[in-house]
């Protein structure tokens, strides 16, 4: 029996590897690290997606509810999406004197950093969604996947207090930083560590938890 759960397992990762992720790694459960300060940096300095993006906080469950979640699942799957950064914006960012946050006021900076980075996020949701979804017709009922930063379905989400529901409740997904998984951490135990600042590449992050 564990043979072919192995055998179903490396499929998985094999598959996602064939959709374009760059790195996929089956890792126990145990080595995904959840820590409360993680879902702390959403709020300090406050993300512009906190309270307003249905698969961000406080829309979501709570860091201590998803551990005791996690503590439930023995394997996983960590996928890593490589994205270059666009000599364009190198230099923008190698030229900015003041707080490297004044550059999101730049148009030329964010329509280069929605045209590669924006891009790349978006296709690593649809692969943690076609894998959470290959998981499940092998017969890992409990499959959930997570994604890297805010989801972007929608140009604009659809605001909590509205009356309106989710426009892709089958697609949307929470970020691994949104249930307070240290990426950093993770991707290191898994043998698949990333520059935190990155020089030449971004390295975006998903998660399925498969049984």
């Amino acid at each position: 029996m564990n043979d072919i759960v192995d055998k179903d397992l490396k499929h998985l990762g094999d598959l996602a590897l064939e959709l374009g992720v760059s790195n996929a790694r089956v890792i126990d459960a145990k080595a995904v690290v959840v820590d409360e300060r993680t879902r702390l940096k959403c709020q300090v300095p406050v993300c512009d997606d906190y309270g307003v993006n249905l698969m961000c906080p406080p829309n979501v469950m709570s860091v201590v509810e998803f551990a005791g979640i996690i503590s439930k699942y023995r394997s996983v799957l960590l996928l890593q999406l490589n994205c270059h950064i666009p000599r364009d914006m190198k230099s923008m960012i190698e030229r900015e004197t003041g707080p490297l946050s004044n550059l999101y006021q730049n148009k030329t900076f964010i329509t280069s950093y929605q045209k590669s980075f924006t891009r790349a996020r978006k296709r690593l949701h649809e692969i943690v969604h076609k894998i959470e979804s290959a998981a499940f017709e092998k017969g890992f009922i409990f499959a959930a996947g997570f994604i890297a930063g805010s989801c972007r379905l929608c140009t604009e989400c659809v605001t909590p207090d509205s009356d309106e529901p989710c426009r892709y409740p089958f697609q949307a997904r929470p970020s691994m930083e949104a249930m307070g998984i240290d990426v950093t951490q993770t991707a290191a135990n898994a043998g698949l560590p990333f520059d935190t600042s990155p020089k030449d590449r971004a390295v975006f992050n998903g998660l399925i938890l498969v049984r």
